[in-house]
């Protein structure tokens, strides 16, 4: 049973409502683009295990997606968690295309491609600092002694995964292939039920309240200014900025195209980048509006909750995915 599912993570969609409002020729752009690239990868391997865990029962699994917890001036993050009533499972999910070899010795991965070698940070003692964090926080917070275990997952089922050296270990590195397999295995290992399904539920929310989703300030991360973005409202159909108002539409310079609420996706993007409440003034300058009736009446029509008086009015942005 899925009680915490995954979302588009805050960090790619500011990333590509950054890249939206980039010029082409910025300096930053092709790093941008490159990091989108790898974290939208990682979103794709993570959701491609969705199919695997829905094949669990759901009687007696409880999964928790992309959870963020608090522990010891630390934040921790973990791709999957999945509890049953015998043991816990944490799952760190890669989507890794290549030839993987994991070095246990200078503990380092090495994925090849076309004869070229690339190193990697461990993902083996990612999960196993993950492990070490969440047993710590079950600890913290006062929940019983259940035992927890980790895999990291490779989502690319054409990955060939090796070890250096001569020797063999057994890694907990599984493809996703393979994780029911496990999970019926670790079901045989850890066969005490210490958890009553009241007592997950209970933990499961518990999760849920503790969770705190990673809200990066990406102008800052990337060290752009405010005033690079370009303003002005995005033409869904030919991707033109700006759009002009006439006559209660929103209409395209480039390719005719008009819509009513065109705005709306603008004011999304000012939410990721800039900041989640807007003023009448605010609004005008990056919407290209001269009017601040029209503001006003473009923000009322969007029944979204606000703060203060006339001028010093302050509209929330608070756009789901």
């Amino acid at each position: 049973m899925i009680v915490k599912s995954r979302k588009i993570p805050l960090k790619i969609r500011k990333l590509e409502a950054l890249l939206r409002r980039l010029p082409q020729a910025h300096p930053k752009r092709k790093v941008i683009e490159e990091d989108l690239a790898k974290s939208a990868a990682g979103y794709k391997g993570e959701q491609s295990l969705d199919y695997y865990l829905s094949f669990l029962p759901e009687s007696e699994y409880f999964i928790l997606q992309d959870l963020r917890l608090f522990e010891k001036n630390h934040y921790f993050q973990l791709d999957t968690l999945i509890l049953s009533p015998s043991f816990f499972l944490i799952l760190e999910v890669k989507n890794i295309s290549g030839t993987l070899t994991f070095d246990q010795t200078f503990h380092q991965l090495i994925r090849t491609v076309n004869g070229v070698e690339e190193v990697f940070p461990d993902p083996i003692q990612q999960v196993r600092h993950q492990q070490f964090q969440f047993q710590n926080w079950l600890k913290s917070n006062h929940c019983p002694l259940v035992p927890v275990d980790s895999l990291v997952v490779i989502s690319n089922p054409h990955t060939q995964i090796k070890t250096s050296g001569n020797s063999k270990p057994q890694l907990p590195v599984i493809h996703s292939t393979s994780l029911l397999d496990k999970v019926n295995r670790l079901k045989e290992i850890y066969k005490e039920e210490i958890l009553l399904k009241k007592d997950i539920r209970k933990l499961c929310k518990l999760l849920k309240k503790h969770d705190s989703p990673s809200n990066p300030e990406i102008l800052e991360r990337y060290q752009i200014s405010k005033s690079d973005l370009l303003t002005g409202v995005l033409c869904t159909r030919c991707r033109a900025i700006p759009m002009d108002r006439k006559s209660g539409k929103w209409i395209c310079p480039n390719c005719s195209f008009f819509s009513k609420d065109a705005h709306i996706s603008a004011l999304a993007d000012y939410s990721l980048l800039v900041h989640s409440a807007i003023t009448n003034e605010e609004a005008r300058e990056f919407l290209h509006l001269s009017s601040r009736s029209i503001a006003h009446h473009l923000l009322m029509q969007m029944n979204i909750p606000y703060s203060g008086t006339t001028k010093g009015r302050a509209y929330s942005l608070s756009f789901d995915e």
